[in-house]
């Protein structure tokens, strides 16, 4: 019984605490305090937490099966009766028993709640850790999306420059009857054009600001500054490692595995209901009964009893087909999850080689990009390069500096998937100079 109670009292004393607010400031956060936050912060995560407390509990009814059950009784009743067999007029009862119950055997039930105790505590802790692999990635792309959005900022800003700069050229070159009226408008509509792109990249910004705070658990109104930078990233290793690391890792399919285990409990449990119990009772108190003259006294009891199940109706044989299929239902899930394990880890590499490809292909564009402005720029000022081919040519570089920034976050994007299907991606990003 005092087992029982201490079980009982460190599960009400592990309960989970309020989390404490998170401490906000302007100083921008870098990657790995932003995945503390989220692993801290994010509502999911959090929710799932609560299944290992569920899990726990389930664990501590599974253990109080092997304790004995303890029950204290008492009552006093009264029942009108004017004479008793011995001339009295007793008419009260008083009864207290402490009664004291241990089942020796259930038909396997119990043993088996105990085993899927522990698959239990598992399946919850492997939840949890396939939902942080799965929230890290998710925080990944948005954190970085708010770079890419910074950049894009940035990048439309300096087209805004070139273009201010160049109208203010046109204007005193008009002025000197060097240059058209027409010349002037085109460079004015270019630079109206550059600040509606910048407009619109600074509603994406504060968008991905957003959208990354909430997932972090905080609020709009507090949201804090990022650090860091859009990079190449490398990967080593091939499909075939890959593919080892996410059979290992992978907490999705760790828990079906578990499951399996589960449900091969479950059966036992179910076919428990066509096999004898066993069961040892012990029982003693005071009883002062009111009818036939009897003296009141103490009392005690001691019995064994055995029950043997003889026709159910089929209620058994019923549950344990069900278990079964379930059970059958189970393994050809896990068979699913290793063929979408094998079919995501030729896909993510897959990925990940063309962004690397298309990454080497921008970087191209942006150098041929910006050497064609330069010499745009100089036939200009030399009046042998028509003005469209000078605007056509500041359009071009702003458009490939953004795709090439679009190419890194698309390459860092294809990794990060990539170590999400294998299931380490937090050890991974932590070793990462980001």
């Amino acid at each position: 019984m005092f087992v029982f109670l201490a079980c009982a009292m460190a599960v009400i004393f592990s309960q989970p605490r309020t989390l404490p607010a998170a401490e906000y400031s302007d100083v921008p956060m870098g990657i790995l305090e932003a995945m503390d936050l989220t692993l801290r912060g994010n509502l999911e995560l959090m929710s799932l937490r609560q299944e290992a407390y569920k899990a726990s509990a389930f664990r501590l009814q599974a253990e109080g099966t092997s304790l004995p059950e303890l029950t204290f009784d008492a009552y006093v009743d009264y029942q009108r009766e004017d004479q008793t067999s011995d001339g009295s007029s007793r008419s009260d009862n008083r009864v207290a028993r402490l009664s004291l119950r241990q089942t020796l055997y259930s038909g396997g039930r119990n043993e088996a709640l105990r085993r899927q105790s522990g698959q239990a505590e598992s399946i919850a802790d492997l939840s949890l850790i396939a939902a942080e692999n799965r929230a890290i990635g998710e925080l990944f792309a948005r954190f970085y999306n708010v770079l890419l959005q910074e950049s894009r900022v940035e990048t439309e800003q300096a087209g805004i420059a070139a273009s201010d700069l160049h109208l203010r050229e046109v204007t005193r070159m008009n002025e000197l009857g060097l240059s058209n009226r027409l010349e002037v408008i085109r460079a004015s509509l270019q630079l109206a054009t550059n600040r509606a792109n910048l407009s619109s990249a600074q509603g994406a910004l504060e968008a991905a600001q957003i959208s990354l705070m909430n997932y972090m658990g905080i609020p709009p109104e507090r949201r804090r500054p990022v650090t860091g930078r859009l990079q190449a990233v490398e990967v080593s290793g091939g499909r075939g490692e890959s593919l080892a690391e996410a059979m290992k890792n992978r907490g999705d399919r760790g828990v079906l595995e578990q499951q399996l285990k589960y449900q091969a409990n479950q059966i036992e449990i179910e076919m428990s209901g066509a096999r004898p119990t066993v069961s040892l009772g012990a029982s003693a108190g005071y009883l002062d009964p009111y009818r036939g003259g009897d003296y009141g006294d103490d009392t005690w009891r001691a019995e064994l009893s055995i029950s043997v199940p003889v026709f159910d109706r089929n209620v058994t044989r019923s549950n344990v087909a069900r278990a079964r299929a379930v059970m059958e239902q189970d393994q050809i899930s896990l068979m699913q999850k290793d063929l979408d394990i094998k079919s995501d880890v030729e896909t993510a590499w897959a990925e990940l080689e063309s962004t690397k490809e298309h990454l080497e292909s921008t970087r191209q564009a942006l150098e041929l990009a910006e050497e064609s402005l330069r010499l745009a720029r100089v036939g200009f000022q030399e009046g042998v390069t028509p003005q469209l081919d000078f605007l056509d040519a500041q359009s071009s570089l702003t458009e490939s500096r953004l795709e090439y920034q679009r190419s890194l976050y698309n390459n860092m994007i294809a990794a990060t998937a990539l170590k999400v299907t294998e299931g380490n991606i937090i050890n991974w990003v932590e070793e990462l100079d980001l």
